[in-house]
């Protein structure tokens, strides 16, 4: 028997997965449990607002705060990045979907801290002040502090994302359906609506407002990669929309 038709065993399969878990970094985890965890416990505690509704100083505060980040991503280098290589993100692919990601995070930071008129426009000044004083002392910065810099706005954008899927699917109702004793054609016609709204939209959302800010503080990664990391992504949205709904919260 050729080893190739030999079945793969319990040791092959955990490391396949060890192979997969290596491919994830700080940034895939701590969106785990963002979106998860966290995103549903604080939606839960405000009534579900929004992503672009006042009355959300945490979530508010962090897009704010990722913004700042990016935009510092976005006007430095790499500082360590390997011989050869263009240390500047200008000219990349990912700088478009970013630049269109930072605008919607924006608004939905200032919606949620209460910033507008006077108080806005002083806050919009200071942050330009600080990125020309970093742009003047930091033109390059480590990839680490990149990677550091830009995941609080991977944790808003997360947030958003996993807040509009939860409006969709009507606060989980829609996957909760299964613990509330719905019959099981109807709960998985009401899964199937859910997957397939995630389906349609969440691969284009990663890829913008994931996938590209990483690029921009790190490039690296192949497809498989990517692959996996998204579907980790799109696992958490679903388990954070579904997770609260058999305690009525």
């Amino acid at each position: 028997m050729e080893a190739s038709s030999i079945p793969p065993g319990p040791s092959d399969r955990l490391a396949r997965l060890a192979k997969l878990a290596a491919k994830l970094r700080v940034e895939d985890w701590l969106l785990v449990g963002w979106i998860g965890l966290v995103a549903p416990l604080v939606a839960r505690s405000d009534a579900s607002q929004g992503p672009f509704d006042q009355g959300r100083p945490l979530e508010g505060s962090l897009a704010l705060v990722g913004v700042l980040g990016a935009l510092v991503c976005l006007i430095t280098g790499r500082s360590d990045a390997p011989p050869g290589t263009d240390s500047s993100v200008l000219g990349r692919a990912s700088v478009g979907p970013l630049t269109g990601g930072l605008l919607l995070v924006l608004l939905s930071g200032s919606a949620g801290v209460g910033l507008g008129g006077l108080p806005g426009e002083a806050v919009g000044v200071a942050a330009i002040v600080l990125l020309v004083a970093v742009r003047l002392r930091w033109p390059a910065i480590p990839t680490a502090v990149r990677r550091a810099l830009v995941t609080p706005f991977l944790l808003a954008t997360g947030g958003i994302f996993w807040t509009i899927i939860d409006e969709v699917a009507g606060g989980g109702s829609l996957l909760g359906g299964v613990a509330a004793g719905t019959t099981p054609g109807a709960a998985l016609q009401e899964i199937a609506f859910v997957v397939g709204i995630l389906a349609a939209f969440s691969a284009v959302y990663y890829a913008m407002l994931i996938y590209a800010p990483r690029q921009v503080a790190e490039p690296e990664g192949g497809p498989l990669t990517w692959l996996v990391r998204y579907a980790i992504f799109l696992t958490s949205v679903i388990v954070g929309v579904a997770w609260l709904r058999p305690f009525g919260i």
